[in-house]
């Protein structure tokens, strides 16, 4: 790194400049920290126990490529422009469609650091009383949960940095502890489907949903990068490469031991406190990630806000969220968000790439307010999703990457007609 960012600190509505760069595996390490949550434990260990291990790893590979792909896109996109995700939302959508493209995934994150938070104090209660034996207040475990997060997205990426440099490779070493002693409980019968209703599609799609919104705020990373071959290789390698070892080393203690509860499995393995750890760790490292994309979002739709008090904002709504539970009310409306989002990655993407070289503010002053391909793409590929969810009929089986196939046929072929009319000579 070469320097600290200046002024506001985040380059929230401006190009991060070329000497406030970080290498490509400190952005990497970054992203890294987001995939060891505790949503993404619960689906592989969900996954593994349905389809077995071997049909387990295709559908997290399968998945994480695309992951890693659609990653590399979009940290290729904020690295070219400078901009965060949510500034060239403005580029690809209008100067007001690009803030809705922004409300919808700050509104998802914002809903997970809710439900992260949640999880994480059940599950910290329920692992305390049976490792130390000692009783802990959920009120209390949210809202500590919540300072440390607020504490560390308020310095920035360079927090974000620090915090990732120092966690990944303690998390990293538990989750390849807890495989290494699970591997000989592994049964024969562990490679085999369970018989359960989920098939490949539909695993490679939970695994795509898992994380297609830190797809989309790739480019909050990535505009750090010091050249594009730096935004490429971080994103494809914690995508692609290390996000599906995470979840097969998540999958082989919960399938062997045939628990989906991590954690309850490395407590009855002997390694109840590194458990614990684990645990609050996982729940820090994501969720920062969660309130500094969401506060990004928020001061490019209420540019007078500053970053700080955002992030304040966030960490009070997101705790108070945590507190009533948020994971009992807002399991489907978190499901619509994740199929309106894979859209916004392809166009936001394909518009920063293909089709715009310049991203400077006066640029983005001469935005209409609305662009109407993008707009109808993004509408489009949301109601195909929301079909495939539905059950009806699917090009892929995927409710994500049906968003993200129709969304991108519609987008490109109204930029072409628009394209054609413009160029069309009067008559």
């Amino acid at each position: 790194m070469s320097s600290a960012p200046g002024q506001s600190g985040e380059f929230t509505l401006s190009q991060v400049p070329r000497d406030a760069t970080y290498s490509g595996w400190h952005i990497a390490l970054v992203v890294i920290g987001g995939t060891i949550s505790i949503p993404g434990f619960l689906m592989a260990a969900q996954i593994g126990s349905a389809l077995g291990l071997k049909q387990a790893a295709i559908a997290f590979v399968i998945g994480c490529f695309v992951l890693g792909l659609l990653g590399a896109a979009t940290g290729a996109a904020g690295q070219k422009s400078g901009l965060s995700a949510h500034m060239l939302g403005q580029f690809a959508f209008g100067r007001i469609g690009g803030r809705a493209a922004s409300l919808a995934i700050a509104l998802s994150l914002v809903g997970w650091f809710g439900v992260i938070s949640s999880i994480f104090a059940i599950a910290a209660q329920g692992l305390a009383e049976s490792v130390f034996g000692v009783s802990l207040p959920f009120s209390a475990l949210v809202i500590v949960g919540g300072v440390l997060i607020v504490g560390v997205t308020i310095a920035g990426f360079k927090g974000l940095d620090r915090l990732a440099l120092a966690l990944v490779p303690v998390m990293f070493a538990f989750l390849l502890l807890a495989a290494w002693l699970s591997r000989q409980e592994l049964s024969s019968g562990s490679m085999l489907p369970s018989g359960s209703d989920m098939n490949l599609p539909t695993a490679v799609s939970a695994v795509i949903g898992s994380y297609i919104a830190g797809v989309a705020i790739q480019p909050d990373y990535a505009r750090f990068a010091p050249s594009r071959k730096a935004a490429l290789v971080s994103a494809f390698f914690a995508l692609g490469i290390s996000f599906p070892l995470v979840l097969l080393c998540t999958a082989i203690p919960s399938v062997a031991a045939g628990e989906s509860d991590l954690f309850k499995v490395m407590a009855s393995l002997g390694i109840g406190v590194p458990a614990f750890a684990l645990l609050g760790l996982a729940a820090w490292s994501s969720n920062v990630l969660c309130v500094y994309s969401a506060a990004l979002s928020f001061t490019t739709i209420f540019p007078r806000s500053g970053f700080a008090p955002v992030v304040l904002a966030i960490g009070v709504a997101g705790t108070g969220l945590a507190l009533v539970h948020v994971e009992a009310f807002l399991t489907d409306y978190l499901v619509l968000l994740s199929i309106a989002i894979p859209p916004i990655v392809g166009i936001l993407a394909s518009d920063a790439l293909l089709f715009r070289s310049d991203h400077s503010e006066d640029a983005r002053r001469r935005l209409p307010l609305f662009r109407i391909p993008p707009m109808l793409g993004w509408v489009a590929g949301i109601a195909a999703g929301a079909s495939t969810y539905a059950g009806g009929p699917s090009p892929t089986a995927s409710p994500a990457l049906d968003s993200i196939v129709v969304s991108m046929l519609v987008y490109l072929s109204g930029t072409f007609i628009s394209s054609r009319v413009q160029l069309k000579p009067a008559s």
